[in-house]
């Protein structure tokens, strides 16, 4: 894969994104900074569309099995491959199978029951004869057509592939992100002074609270292959992340979230297990505040991460905060440590500041960085989400859950989670 960047001169011929701030910034009185004009943020982006001519079908007429030798996209070192199709039309008693070559994420499509996928509505897509397979994790994505025709092949019959999506090397992300090269989230990234972010497995047992309060932490990847943090909120099937990185019901339909993307162990390199799921639909949304409500399909396979309370309250200045999200796009970690104060650790720097309207965000230093956008805030004294990081500049800040909750309220049955 020639994705036509240098990391040394910093220029780019596949893509030109804005370049984002500086990740260092010097620490400020809370004062002066609680009264700073908030950036506008955008999502991170992680990944590229590159098109292709594939096609998948058999000859007119015929009947029995699929039989057709499989196809593979192939990359060099792409992070995942999220194949869109453009056309798709079988025979009833043949699927199509995505998956990855050691068999370990497969999933399959047919005309009697779509597996799970993604909509995206800026491709066109309509959900039943164009629609987006999962994204299957690492450089080969392998297409094969099984099963066996209970009725002729028609010239309609057959699958079109036009474009996918490639990410970004995931070894490669630090390097784009310090290059500016991943564009976006100027707003949601700030890194004061020393980076204190680790990943979350290197709490597993340290930090038990924090480390529990991540596994509900999920990365949220868009249809056009922009990236932010999104979480489970309650027991039912309810999810947040900003409104800035999904705004709407097709947003949600084009996304997809990937829970456990995250390290064995603190210092290994290999990634735990991860469940992926489709959005679903949006239940409420808001600009100001900053958040979006929605549901997620197969639900019950994201179950066994838990999931975050509300905490609806007044921050308290000083008290005990730490973030859980996909800063830079990469693996989760976990904001804890902080340098900007005495104490060493995150806490509340400034209990009410501007957000997009006067009074309307906590203030931290707590680090975060592009991809940390729809991140949680949560308060040490609960374990619940106070706040939905949003807002960077050294200065960091998040929606008050306090004015988020009278707005959802009745997706809760009016029951704090």
């Amino acid at each position: 894969m020639k994705y036509g960047y240098s990391i040394k001169d910093g220029s780019s011929k596949l893509f030109a994104p804005a370049l984002l701030a500086s990740a260092l910034c010097l620490a400020l009185p809370a004062t002066a900074l609680a009264q700073a004009e908030p950036a506008a943020p955008a999502p991170l982006k992680i990944a590229d569309q590159r098109s292709i001519d594939l096609r998948l079908g058999a000859q007119p007429g015929r009947v029995g099995r699929a039989g057709t030798a499989p196809v593979e996209i192939r990359t060099a070192d792409a992070s995942f491959i999220k194949v869109h199709f453009d056309r798709f039309s079988l025979p009833a008693g043949v699927s199509l199978e995505v998956a990855s070559p050691d068999g370990r994420e497969v999933y399959r499509y047919s005309a009697q029951q779509l597996g799970p996928h993604t909509v995206a509505a800026d491709l066109g897509q309509d959900g039943k004869t164009s629609f987006s397979a999962m994204s299957i994790s690492g450089p080969v994505a392998v297409l094969r057509l099984v099963g066996t025709a209970r009725e002729p092949w028609r010239t309609d019959h057959g699958v079109k592939v036009s474009r996918y999506l490639e990410g970004y090397p995931e070894d490669m992300l630090p390097d784009l992100q310090n290059e500016g090269l991943l564009g976006g989230d100027v707003g949601g990234k700030s890194i004061c002074g020393t980076n204190n972010k680790q990943h979350a497995a290197s709490y597993s047992s340290s930090d038990t609270q924090a480390f529990n309060g991540s596994r509900p932490v999920a990365r949220a990847v868009m249809s056009g292959g922009s990236l932010c943090t999104a979480w489970r909120v309650s027991s039912s099937n309810r999810m947040f992340t900003n409104n800035h990185c999904i705004s709407s019901a097709a947003g949600v339909a084009g996304a997809e979230f990937w829970f456990n993307y995250q390290r064995s162990t603190c210092t290994g390199t290999v990634t735990a297990p991860v469940t992926k799921v489709a959005g679903d639909q949006m239940l409420k949304t808001d600009v100001t505040l900053d958040y979006t409500l929605f549901t997620v399909k197969n639900f019950s396979t994201i179950s066994s991460f838990g999931f975050l309370g509300l905490d609806p309250r007044a921050a308290v200045a000083n008290e005990g905060i730490f973030i859980a999200g996909h800063p830079g796009g990469r693996v989760k970690e976990l904001s804890v440590a902080d340098t900007q104060n005495s104490g060493g650790k995150c806490r509340v720097d400034a209990p009410s500041v501007t957000g997009n309207a006067p009074n309307s965000d906590v203030g931290y230093y707590c680090d975060t960085e592009g991809g940390s956008s729809g991140s949680p805030v949560i308060a040490r004294s609960s374990s619940k989400v106070i706040a939905l990081h949003h807002f960077g500049g050294c200065f960091n800040s998040g929606a008050k859950i306090s004015l988020i909750w009278p707005q959802v309220s009745t997706h809760f049955g009016g029951v704090i989670p």
